[in-house]
């Protein structure tokens, strides 16, 4: 039997090493894969789910909880201007506060601090009726579950006050696709590392920032399904919308939706720098319509919505 030389035997090793080990992902390619993969989702046409916003400042945490049914293939979101646990302790919506304001006339001089004038109105405000909700820093949100942070091109998501709306719009063309000139690439993508199969990259905006927010983006290299990412904002309305959020993805049947957000850079809110987390519980996918009736209008309110 012919023995091979030991520079021939760590010359084969070398090349089963070489063949063994995977060559990295492109980054742009990997991408192009996510964008696909979420493009091809088998997305039904309508979810119910609760956004669950959790808020903790100087050790006093808060909850609220928003019913919402998203008509996902128009894009429109009707949250509730309620949460749950405002509707199980009613108080006046959203901090309006109510105060007493009396006014007494000094007549009685007798004993009167010096230079106090005896003709003067005193004016005492009582306790406020129905103290403002100092805990809730969010208040009232309708972000859509299949939002994806502008993975894919940017969408716009209408916001529903009532049940008319999502029936009316359900009318509606959805876009299918569109035709034409290839688009311009909208993120300069790098690759940061690759975790077994979970590849890290980075993302830079080359055009509307404030649309494109992912700036990290953590990805299966082998499905390019979406696990988690680094992106520029949630909401449409600062402090939200300017600081950093870490998000996490969770795939269910056959699509992706958003599972949690919650910041890693600070919050400043009225000069506290309260912890919030933003949960998306409670999904349920539907292929009709859940709105039987036209009714259940509530009070147009300001939301926290996707932009």
């Amino acid at each position: 039997m012919r023995v091979l030389p030991a520079r021939s035997l760590l010359a084969l090793f070398a090349l089963a090493f070489v063949h063994e080990t995977a060559t990295p992902p492109q980054p742009d390619a990997l991408f192009a894969r996510a964008v696909a993969a979420v493009e091809q989702d088998a997305t039904p046409p309508y979810a119910t789910y609760t956004v669950v916003v959790t808020v903790s400042t100087d050790g006093h945490r808060t909850v609220d909880s928003w019913e919402t049914t998203e008509d996902i293939t128009h894009g429109i979101v009707l949250a509730s201007s309620f949460s749950d646990e405002e509707r199980k302790n009613p108080t006046t919506p959203h901090g309006i506060n109510v105060v007493a304001h009396r006014r007494f006339q000094l007549s009685a001089p007798h004993s009167m601090s010096a230079g106090l004038d005896p003709a003067a109105n005193l004016s005492i405000n009582s306790t406020p009726v129905n103290p403002e909700r100092t805990g809730d820093v969010v208040g009232p949100v309708a972000l859509a579950v299949d939002q994806n942070f502008g993975l894919t091109p940017p969408r716009i998501y209408r916001v529903a006050n009532d049940e008319q709306t999502v029936v009316t719009g359900g009318g509606d063309l959805a876009l299918i696709g569109a035709t034409g000139v290839k688009a311009a690439p909208r993120y300069r993508v790098t690759l940061l590392d690759i975790d077994g199969s979970v590849a890290h990259l980075a993302l830079t905006p080359l055009r509307d920032p404030y649309h494109n927010r992912l700036r990290e983006l953590w990805v299966d290299a082998q499905t390019a399904y979406l696990q988690a990412a680094i992106v520029e904002g949630v909401g449409d309305r600062p402090p939200f919308d300017r600081i950093r959020w870490h998000a996490t993805f969770a795939r269910d049947q056959g699509a992706t939706y958003v599972a949690d957000v919650y910041p890693v850079e600070p919050l400043n809110i009225r000069g506290s720098s309260p912890q919030v987390s933003i949960a998306f519980e409670n999904l349920s996918l539907l292929s009709h319509s859940p709105l039987k009736t036209s009714f259940g209008i509530e009070s147009p309110v300001k939301y926290l919505r996707d932009p």
